[in-house]
């Protein structure tokens, strides 16, 4: 399994250039507008050479799911209430949207996420339970369990 953001696979790219950027201490309207949080082409690529014929799991949400989304066999999302949402971001302290505008920012995104993923054919999961039973789900739905 990766995790974009832990295993450092996606990162922050200025959008009229393209040139990579660190994430300031402040970001404001303003600089989420000028970048995006991209998981690169190539890196996908990188790690289905190097799972091959195994299976899998790139996890995490980034904003070129346009470039990538094609690169996946199966692309699920896990569906949440806003409430749980709020619960689990405010407990990751310090980390990114745990709290005030980022919050809002990701809640804002939040409310049409599950419309966007299943028109675009996202498998839609509950992700309202405890993480072990939503892995279960998860392994469910790809009908590897």
């Amino acid at each position: 399994m990766y995790d974009v953001e832990a295993d450092g696979l996606a990162r922050w790219f200025e959008n009229g250039t393209g040139v990579e950027v660190r994430m300031p201490p402040y970001r404001d309207d303003a600089w989420f507008a000028s970048n995006t949080y991209r998981l690169p082409v190539e890196t996908v690529r990188r790690v289905a050479d190097e799972v091959g014929d195994g299976v899998a799991f790139i996890c995490g949400t980034v904003g070129n799911d346009n470039e990538i989304w094609d690169l996946f066999d199966t692309v699920i999302s896990l569906s949440l209430d806003a409430e749980t949402l709020r619960g689990r971001l405010v407990g990751r302290r310090g980390a990114f949207g745990s709290s005030g505008p980022e919050l809002e920012r990701v809640l804002a995104w939040h409310a049409q996420v599950d419309a966007d993923n299943s028109r675009y054919g996202a498998l839609l999961v509950n992700a309202n339970a405890p993480i072990p039973e939503v892995a279960d789900r998860v392994l469910d739905a790809l009908g590897i369990r």
